[in-house]
């Protein structure tokens, strides 16, 4: 019974491939080549998205956060204005531009995936696993680093805090600059792997998170704002206020326009420098 079975399964799977590679030609005289590649990526970005959300449902579904509907609703709308319009555009048979179609769709993913994960992070962060400020420590005086006598060189030099903090806060405006120059410099698919990675960057930031809490080592090593006049950190005051409240279950409506970074351990500032040097790193 299996012959037949697999004699009558095999020719209507093998029957599917020619249909494939008339697309795939036909993505390659409307696209080139390197937009060809980049509609593939974008879609296997669409079906990592899809995953994301099932999740993020299902821990909604397991756990008693709830969200602020209103605003996850406007995300998705954006998101949609942006995604349909690229789709539409690749789609086009006379006015299909690569370029465009890349810098919107990979818009729409990012505003997406951003706002998905960065919603993850604080239901990751309920895990409620004991911290590991101490450890962190612990591990940075093992290599040598001394967070006090680089907090006393930077508060002593005005000029380093501004540029440190401008370059600090601008993490998604470089990310919006570089879905724009990698389009219009005509690497779309370097801007779809781009967003990819982004995401997967944003998914272990998450997972190793709730691995490894941490509030930050402003209070582990107990400085006040006396000890360091000039500096301000407001994210580390952002993750000491919400933290606490998440973690004693006090804290569990999502307002995706109020969500903060709630990661101390590992950094996606540090992450996102290295995904910019990659993602630029054709205009060497």
């Amino acid at each position: 019974m299996l012959e037949p079975a697999l004699g009558r399964l095999l020719p209507n799977f093998f029957r599917h491939f020619p249909t494939v590679f008339a697309e795939r030609e036909q993505l390659e005289a409307r696209h080139g080549n390197d937009g060809a590649l980049a509609w593939s990526l974008f879609r296997l970005n669409w079906l990592v998205l899809t995953v994301l959300l099932a999740v993020f449902d299902l821990c909604l579904m397991m756990t008693d956060f709830r969200i602020q509907s209103l605003g996850y609703l406007v995300v998705l709308g954006v998101a949609a204005i942006y995604g349909v319009t690229g789709h539409l555009n690749a789609q086009s048979a006379h006015r299909a531009q690569p370029r465009l179609f890349s810098f919107l769709i990979g818009l729409a993913q990012v505003i997406l995936g951003m706002s998905i994960l960065t919603s993850l992070t604080y239901i990751a962060t309920a895990a409620n696993l004991p911290l590991q400020d101490a450890n962190l420590l612990a591990i940075d005086r093992a290599l040598g680093f001394d967070f006090r006598q680089y907090l006393k060189f930077a508060d002593s030099s005005t000029w380093l805090i501004v540029v440190l903090a401008f370059c600090y806060r601008s993490i998604f405006w470089q990310i919006f600059l570089v879905l724009i120059g990698l389009p219009l410099a005509g690497y779309c698919r370097r801007t779809a792997e781009f967003v990819l990675a982004l995401m997967l960057a944003l998914v272990m930031t998450c997972c190793i998170t709730m691995i490894v809490p941490a509030i930050g080592v402003y209070q582990i090593l107990g400085l006040v704002p006396s000890d360091h006049l000039n500096i301000i950190p407001d994210a580390y005051y952002d993750t000491a206020r919400e933290m606490p409240l998440i973690r004693a279950g006090e804290l569990r409506l999502l307002d995706v326009s109020h969500l903060v970074g709630v990661v101390t351990f590992p950094s996606f500032h540090a992450a996102s420098a290295i995904l910019y040097a990659w993602a630029l790193w054709p205009w060497r």
